[in-house]
């Protein structure tokens, strides 16, 4: 029983290490769309955004106040870090020629 207790408590710690960035936050691109519509975050905050292109197309990851414009190909994921200053609301978009016009646009809200 000890036995098997310990290797619960081994593979737990080992699992841990395979996680995301601590408080990374996941935006998914699938079907000329983000998954996530809006993403919330905190002034004066550092942010590591997991951008994941889910398509067999490439696609781009773009906020253009904050100088981010990040292309991804196919099925890749970029980790995009920064820190917005001031609180607001900021257009995120896909920058890959007629993706907007498909509706390929989310809100990125920072908050005080």
């Amino acid at each position: 029983m000890m036995r098997a207790l310990w290797c619960v408590a081994a593979l737990a710690l080992l699992l841990t290490g395979c996680s995301d960035a601590p408080g990374a936050l996941t935006v998914a691109m699938k079907d000329m769309h983000f998954r996530q519509g809006e993403v919330h975050v905190r002034a004066g905050q550092q942010v590591t955004l997991r951008v994941v292109n889910e398509d067999g197309y490439a696609h781009a990851f773009d906020i253009d106040a904050f100088a981010i414009h990040r292309p991804l190909v196919a099925h890749e994921t970029a980790e995009i870090i920064f820190t917005p200053e001031a609180a607001g609301q900021y257009t995120f978009y896909c920058g890959s020629p007629g993706h907007v016009a498909a509706g390929m646009t989310g809100l990125l809200i920072v908050e005080e």
